[in-house]
C-alpha cells in the first residue's frame, strides 16, 4: 500500500511539474512581446513559475522543472539547435541554485529571492556572451545588464508576493490541497482563440522525418562559406518555417543581426571601409558580423522547421514533455478568458480547470499543435529529396565562388 501511495505521489508531482513547466513556456512566449536591447538577454518572465515553485516542489522536481523549461522553450521558440540554448540552460539553472539556497533566509521575501535569481541568471549570460559571441567587447554592457537584472527581479518578486497572497489556487498547491472550482465558465470560447497558421509542410512530412531533415540541414549551414549563399540558405529556411505554420518575430532577428554585427565592428580588421572616429568600420569585421548573425538565425530557423506537433520523445522524460505541451496548449487557448478586473479569480479558475480536468486528449495534439493529414510516401520522398538537393547544391556551389 505504501508503495502504491508513493507511486501515486510521484505521479502527482510529475503532473504538477509538467503543469508548472507549461506555465514557464506560456510566460516565455509572452516575453517575446517585450523589446530587448540584446537578443540573448531575457527579462526572465519564464522563471516566474520556478520562483513560485520553490514553496511547492521538492528540489529534484525543481531541477526537472528547470530542464523542462529549457527544453520546452528551445522547442517552442526555435532555439534548441542554436547556442542560445546554452544561455537559457546556464541562466535557468544558476538562477535556480541561487534562489533555492536563499529561500529559507529569515525576512527574505520573493522580491529578494527573485533579485538574487535574476542577478545570477544575467551573470551566467554575460559570461557566455564574453566567451562565445561578443568577446570581451561585451564588458561595456555588464553594469547595464546587472541593473536590468535588479529591476526585472524586483518586478517579478513584487508580482510573486502579490499573487501568492491573493491566489487561492496557489495556496492550495502549497498546502497540498485540491482547489475546487466554484461555478462554471465557458471552457471553449472560440472568439478568444488565437488564430492558428496551417502547417503545409506537415501534410507531406512525418514529424520524425522532418526532425531528421533538420539535423542534416545543419551541415550545409555550418560549412557554407559564401555570404550570399548563406543568406539564401537562411531566407529559404525562413520560408520553410512560414510554410510550417511557425510565427517569426522579425524585429527579434533584426535586433540580433544589428547587435552581433555591432560588437564585431568593435574589433576591426581588414580593409577600412569607413572611419567615423568613434568607430572604424572594416570589411573583415563587417563580414564576420554578418556571417555570425546569419549562422545563428539559420540555427533558429532550422529548429523552428524541425520541431512539429506530432514529434514524440522517447522515455519517461518524453512523456512529461508531452504532458507539458498539453497543458501549454490549454493555457494558450484559454488566455483570452482572463480579464483585468477579475485577474486573480480568472487565473485561479483557468489553472484549476486545466490541472484538474481529465486529459482525454492526452497523447494527441490539437490547437497550436494541430496534427496534419498522413503524408503519402511518394510526396514525402519527393519533398525530402528537393530540400536536400537544394541546400547541398548551395554548399557545393559555394566551393566554386572566388575569394569566398
Amino acid at each position: 500500500m505504501s508503495l502504491s501511495r508513493s507511486l501515486q505521489k510521484s505521479q502527482e508531482l510529475l503532473t504538477q511539474t509538467a503543469f508548472l513547466g507549461a506555465l514557464c513556456l506560456f510566460f516565455a512566449t509572452l516575453e517575446y512581446l517585450f523589446p530587448k536591447p540584446m537578443p540573448f538577454f531575457r527579462i526572465g518572465l519564464a522563471n516566474l513559475p520556478i520562483l513560485l515553485s520553490l514553496e511547492i516542489l521538492p528540489f529534484p522536481y525543481l531541477m526537472l522543472l528547470a530542464l523542462l523549461k529549457v527544453l520546452g522553450q528551445g522547442l517552442i521558440n526555435g532555439t534548441l539547435a542554436s547556442y542560445v540554448i546554452l544561455f537559457s540552460f546556464s541562466g535557468t539553472f544558476l538562477s535556480l541554485f541561487a534562489m533555492y539556497a536563499v529561500r529559507r533566509v529569515p525576512g527574505l521575501s520573493f522580491i529578494g529571492i527573485s533579485i538574487i535569481g535574476a542577478l545570477f541568471s544575467n551573470a551566467a549570460q554575460i559570461i557566455l556572451s564574453l566567451l562565445i559571441v561578443f568577446g570581451f567587447n561585451a564588458g561595456y554592457i555588464i553594469p547595464y545588464f546587472l541593473t536590468m537584472g535588479i529591476i526585472s527581479g524586483t518586478a517579478m518578486g513584487i508580482f510573486a508576493n502579490w499573487f501568492s497572497a491573493q491566489s487561492k489556487w496557489y495556496r492550495a498547491m502549497v498546502h497540498k490541497e485540491i482547489f475546487r472550482i466554484a461555478g462554471k465558465k465557458d471552457s471553449c470560447n472560440k472568439n478568444t482563440a488565437e488564430k492558428r497558421s496551417r502547417d503545409y509542410i506537415g501534410t507531406f512530412l512525418h514529424p520524425q522525418i522532418r526532425f531528421f531533415i533538420g539535423l542534416l540541414l545543419l551541415i550545409p549551414l555550418f560549412f557554407q562559406e559564401v555570404l550570399l549563399l548563406k543568406l539564401l540558405h537562411v531566407v529559404t529556411l525562413g520560408i520553410l518555417c512560414k510554410l510550417s505554420g511557425k510565427r517569426i518575430y522579425y524585429i527579434y532577428f533584426l535586433n540580433l543581426l544589428i547587435w552581433i554585427t555591432l560588437f564585431q565592428l568593435l574589433s576591426p580588421f581588414g580593409q577600412v571601409l569607413l572611419d567615423l572616429k568613434i568607430i572604424t568600420i572594416t570589411k573583415g569585421a563587417l563580414l564576420s558580423g554578418f556571417n555570425k548573425s546569419l549562422l545563428l538565425i539559420g540555427l533558429v530557423f532550422t529548429s523552428l522547421f524541425s520541431v512539429s506537433p506530432g514529434l514524440k520523445f522517447p522515455g519517461r522524460l518524453g512523456g512529461v514533455l508531452t504532458e507539458m505541451f498539453y497543458f501549454y496548449e490549454e493555457l494558450y487557448s484559454g488566455k483570452g478568458r482572463i480579464k483585468r478586473k477579475s485577474f486573480i479569480a480568472d487565473v485561479d479558475f483557468l489553472l484549476a480547470e486545466i490541472l484538474n480536468s481529465p486529459m482525454k486528449t492526452h497523447g494527441t495534439n490539437k490547437g497550436i499543435f494541430s496534427t496534419s493529414s498522413a503524408p503519402g510516401r511518394k510526396k514525402t520522398v519527393l519533398l525530402t529529396s528537393l530540400i536536400f538537393i537544394f541546400y547541398y547544391a548551395l554548399l557545393v556551389l559555394g566551393k566554386f565562388f572566388p575569394n569566398r
